[in-house]
C-alpha cells in the first residue's frame, strides 16, 4: 500500500509521522510531496527514515494554492505499483492498527471493494478528543452516500478512504472542482461504483479541527468560488445518477441550503450565475421561480436572477 501525504505545513506533521511510524503492521510505503513549503519539511522527515519506510519529493513550485487537486494528483504520481492508496494529510493522525485492520478486512472481504472507509473522531490542536462523528454502515452504496452526505448525516473528508489503484487510475484520478470544493464527494461516488464503500472495523482516524488547519477566508471572491464549485457538484452528481428517481428532489433542496448559506456572502451576479448554473445543468426550467421564491432572495436579487434567468 502506498501512503501518500501532500505536505505543506508543519506543525503537526511530526504528529502524523508518528502514528503511521506506531503502525502495527508496516506493510507499506509512504510517500511525501513538499508542495515548496516555506518552512523545513525534509528536515522533519529526516528524523523518521530509520522508522518509516518513506520517500520524499520537494516540488520546485507550490501547485496546491492553485490547483489542490492537481497536487494530491502529482503527490500520488511519486508512488509506484502499490495496489491500494491512502491519501493522508500532514495534520491528522491514524490509530495504530489502521493499517493492519485494513488488510484484514480487504482479505476477508477478497478486495471485493475498491473504496475502504475507516470512521473518524474529530480532535483539536492539542490532539484531545472533541466528538466522534456518526459510524458508517459495514457497506454503503455511492448514492446512499451521497444522500446521506447531503442531507448532513454523515461526515465525510478525504484523510479516511482508502482506495484502488486500479479504479484510481480507471476513472482518471479525482474529480477536480475549483477549490476542491466538493472533489472528495464526487469523486467517492465514482470510486464506490457499482460495488460501494465498506467500512473498516474497530480502527478510526483522527481528523484534526485546529486554528492552524481550519482558516476560513471569508472573502467574496473564496465564497463566489465555493458557490459556483458546489453548483458545479451538483451538476455532475444530477448527471452521474440521473437513473436515480430522487436525484433531482434531493439536489433542489441542496441547493436550497447551499444558496441560503451564500447569498449573504455574494455578489448579485453571483447568485444569478448560481441559478443559471443549476437550472441549466438540471433541466427543471419550470421550477425555477418555486425554487428561488423558497430561498427568500431579498427583492433585489430576485427581480435580477428573474430578469436575467427568465424564471
Amino acid at each position: 500500500m502506498a501512503i501518500v501525504i501532500p505536505a505543506y505545513k508543519t506543525t503537526f506533521l511530526r504528529a502524523a509521522l508518528d502514528s503511521i511510524a506506531a503502525q502495527t503492521c508496516q506493510d507499506f510505503r509512504l510517500y511525501i510531496g513538499d508542495d515548496c513549503c516555506p518552512q523545513d519539511i525534509g528536515s522533519i522527515v529526516d528524523a523518521y527514515r530509520d522508522r518509516i519506510d518513506l520517500v520524499y519529493h520537494r516540488f520546485d513550485s507550490n501547485l496546491g494554492g492553485k490547483d489542490l487537486v492537481a497536487q494530491w494528483e502529482r503527490c500520488i504520481a511519486l508512488s509506484q505499483d502499490e495496489p491500494y492508496i491512502w491519501l493522508f494529510s500532514d495534520d491528522d493522525v491514524m490509530e495504530p492498527n489502521c493499517v493492519e485492520k485494513l488488510f484484514k478486512q480487504i482479505e476477508k472481504t477478497q478486495g471485493a471493494y475498491d473504496l475502504y472507509h475507516f470512521d473518524v473522531t474529530e480532535i483539536d490542536g492539542e490532539g484531545r478528543v472533541k466528538r466522534q462523528l456518526p459510524e458508517f454502515p459495514p457497506m454503503i452504496t455511492a448514492y446512499d452516500y451521497y444522500k446521506a452526505k447531503t442531507q448532513g448525516r454523515l461526515r465525510s473528508y478525504v484523510i479516511e478512504n482508502v482506495f484502488s489503484r486500479r479504479v484510481y487510475e480507471e476513472k482518471g484520478g479525482f474529480v477536480n472542482f475549483d477549490l476542491a470544493w466538493g472533489s472528495d464527494v464526487a469523486t467517492w461516488c465514482l470510486f464506490a461504483g457499482d460495488k460501494g464503500i465498506c467500512r473498516v472495523d474497530i480502527a478510526k482516524v483522527h481528523w484534526r479541527r485546529s486554528e492552524e488547519n481550519i482558516t476560513p477566508d471569508k472573502s467574496r471572491q473564496t465564497a463566489e468560488r465555493k458557490l459556483m464549485a458546489r453548483c458545479n457538484m451538483l451538476a455532475w452528481a444530477y448527471d452521474y445518477f440521473r437513473s436515480e428517481p430522487d436525484i433531482w428532489p434531493m439536489n433542489r433542496l441542496s441547493f436550497i441550503t447551499v444558496m441560503r448559506h451564500y447569498q449573504p456572502l455574494v455578489s448579485q451576479e453571483c447568485c444569478r450565475m448560481a441559478c443559471q448554473s443549476f437550472f441549466d445543468a438540471h433541466g427543471h426550467i419550470s421550477e425555477k421561480g418555486r425554487v428561488c421564491m423558497m430561498l427568500r432572495l431579498p427583492r433585489r436579487i430576485y427581480r435580477l436572477v428573474n430578469h436575467f434567468v427568465k424564471l
